[in-house]
């Protein structure tokens, strides 16, 4: 089970921090996969006890070993993802609200290669979708969901070169 969060904002001891309850549900996963605006180190840190973190940088994200760059692709047995902290504003997509693919050439030049899913953030409401063949996931926040949304993650699951993905309430 792969975990994927954005948009946490975690700083400990002067705003939002992890609940018990959130790194709870994170255990048992396999790989945390950030997307930005997670906060201070120390939020990744206690990501990191869990299980590996992997991310992209936002514009609210100290430096740290886990995360790298604004876009990322990794493979993962025979799936490829894609990684984003802000779609359009690297040229990814042409809207986030809701989510509007820029063309399949432009993504795989920018992300390095063609992507079965494209995780992506910066609006703190989770939101799952397909576009040209790619299962598109926006985990919202865990810590400081916007617009009516639960505090929420995304779970990703991948089996037999197939990818599902499912929004999960943390309240």
């Amino acid at each position: 089970m792969i975990v994927v969060l954005a948009d946490c904002h975690v700083h400990p001891g002067g705003g939002p921090n992890w609940t018990e309850a959130a790194l709870a549900a994170f255990a048992g996963a396999d790989l945390i996969l950030t997307l930005g605006d997670m906060g201070e180190a120390a939020g990744l840190e206690a990501l990191a006890a869990i299980a590996p973190v992997q991310g992209v940088r936002g514009a609210d994200d100290q430096a740290s070993p886990h995360v790298d760059g604004r876009t990322r692709r990794l493979t993962i047995g025979d799936v490829a993802i894609g990684m984003v902290f802000d779609p359009v504003a690297e040229g990814l997509a042409r809207a986030s609200a809701p989510l509007a693919l820029a063309d399949v050439d432009v993504r795989s030049q920018i992300l390095g290669g063609a992507t079965d899913v494209l995780l992506w953030a910066s609006t703190h409401v989770p939101e799952i979708g397909r576009q040209d063949g790619v299962l598109t996931v926006n985990p919202g926040s865990a810590t400081l969901p916007d617009k009516g949304s639960a505090a929420s993650f995304a779970r990703l699951t991948l089996e037999g070169g197939q990818v599902s993905a499912e929004i999960v309430s943390l309240t």
